[in-house]
């Protein structure tokens, strides 16, 4: 159900406009251009729109796979906000569909838009300040779980386009969103989807998830994600290791498989950090000219941003400066993310564990294949001499969209204008993931947001929010951007 009126919070003023803005050229150069201080004027004016569809968003529980049938409405509610604003939909898939949509107006220009409708678990429930599963709007945020990530975003590039639809009367564009149910999950059905429908996936530049900058705040574009497999290793199983818990008064005599698996996990970096899997180094794609140019252009301290955030005081290799920079988004990485053992939390038990866990993940740059990686660890611990322990492995290769590409330009070009005096940085890849592989060799995609768009947000976490003027925002620079790309 809708939300309710007004959303006047109190403190909040509509975004201020700053002259002069004339963003792009309608289709042939035909159609007048629009002025960014018109496009924020209407962003305004359509808050209480986009507020009403993110609360009714907002309401359906979307995690996978625990919300089977909050999945199932959130894809129809979907299909009918589309249908009902002139686009043909479609859903593809089971129990949590991608919810496909299309507005072809006949123009030469494509832009597509990627979203996802699933989230992450609302986590301790205590935590929140208000339901994760009812909009609420304070402060000039807008409340609940997925108003970032991702149904905020999504709702904003559907109103920005539907805005400037009424302004020029047509779109300069032809429109099509891909908005899938698995994004925080694997990823499967968009998959198969984008496999079997590969016609559809075509475009000529791709929203990915946010498309937004604020005047006055700097702004980072990427046009890469990185890959991410996810690895669990496992030590268990009589006649090997005890078949269950035993007393660890015979610890010197019965072989532990905590230890066995703390040895192999040890193997994968050496004292300085380095990844020591042979063979791994040999897959990464070297950075171009322009990926290295990019980042000694860049403006700002990220080394900052994150140990501010973190609360910690010093990078591994106490890198800084380009080296960080290289580390951060050119360079694979592995973690460990968790191990699992024997006795957990306050209670200690004195056993010999008969399984041990270790959950890590490998983040993939562009040309390390997640198969390739996959046999290159397995061959790892089979030469170190662990060729017993359980290895699975599950997850997708890195994506990028060239620097270079006429839509990265576009936007880079754009988010200048939009964000200075504030510096605009372009980025070669983004630090963290998700399924861009499917679409790379379909469209040429970027992801946009500010600094002020990402501040005190609490993605994944509790009370997480969208602030009002970021939807404002991203509304506005969905359709700068659309209206550019006709323009072409």
């Amino acid at each position: 159900m809708p939300i309710g009126n007004p959303y006047v919070v109190p403190g909040y003023h509509p975004i201020g406009l700053r002259e002069p803005f004339e963003f792009g050229c309608g289709m042939s150069g035909k159609m007048a251009r629009t002025k960014y201080s018109e496009l924020l004027l209407k962003a305004n004016k359509n808050t209480k729109k986009a507020l009403d569809i993110l609360g009714e968003f907002t309401r359906f529980p979307t995690v996978v796979p625990r919300d089977k049938k909050g999945l199932r409405e959130c894809a129809d509610y979907l299909q009918r906000e589309f249908e009902g604003h002139g686009y043909k939909a479609l859903q593809w898939g089971g129990d949590r569909p991608v919810v496909y949509a299309e507005k072809n107006v006949g123009a030469r220009k494509t832009l597509m838009c990627y979203h996802h409708y699933d989230v992450q678990t609302e986590g301790s429930m205590e935590l929140w300040k208000s339901s994760p599963w009812k909009l609420v709007v304070r402060d000039g945020r807008a409340f609940g779980r997925g108003a970032s990530d991702d149904k905020g975003p999504c709702v904003a590039s559907f109103v920005g386009l539907d805005m400037l639809e009424k302004i020029q009367g047509k779109l300069p564009v032809n429109v099509k969103f891909v908005v899938e149910g698995e994004e925080e999950w694997s990823s499967e059905t968009l998959a198969r989807f984008a496999s079997r429908n590969k016609k559809l996936m075509k475009a000529d530049g791709c929203v990915w998830e946010i498309l937004s900058a604020t005047p006055g705040s700097i702004t980072e574009i990427s046009p890469g994600m990185k890959g991410d497999l996810s690895i669990r290793l496992t030590v268990s199983g009589a006649p090997t290791y005890p078949k269950y818990d035993a007393h660890s008064g015979y610890g010197g005599a019965i072989p532990s498989a905590a230890w066995r698996l703390v040895r192999a996990v040890n193997t994968l970096k050496d004292k300085d950090d380095n990844i020591t899997i042979d063979g791994i180094k040999k897959l990464v794609r070297a950075p171009t000219k322009q990926d290295i140019d990019a980042l000694k252009k860049y403006r700002g301290n990220i080394g900052k941003e994150i140990k501010d955030n973190y609360g910690f005081d010093r990078f591994v290799g106490n890198k800084t400066g380009l080296d960080l920079l290289k580390t951060i988004y050119l360079e694979p990485s592995i973690s460990i993310n968790g191990l699992e053992s024997g006795c957990q939390g306050d209670v200690h038990s004195t056993i010999v564990p008969a399984k041990a866990i270790a959950k890590l993940d490998l983040r993939l740059v562009p040309d390390m294949d997640s198969d390739a990686v996959t046999k290159l660890l397995k061959e790892h611990f089979k030469k170190m001499g662990y060729g017993d322990i359980d290895v699975f492995c599950e997850g997708y290769s890195a994506a990028k969209t060239p620097l270079t590409d006429p839509f990265v330009r576009l936007v880079h070009a754009a988010a200048k204008e939009v964000a200075a005096p504030a510096p605009t940085n372009l980025l070669p890849m983004m630090a963290g993931t998700g399924p861009a592989y499917l679409f790379e060799q379909h469209t040429p995609f970027c992801i946009s947001s500010s600094f002020a768009d990402n501040d005190k947000v609490y993605e994944h976490g509790p009370n997480e929010n969208m602030r009002i003027s970021s939807i404002v925002n991203n509304m506005a620079f969905v359709a700068t951007v659309a209206e550019r790309l006709g323009g072409l």
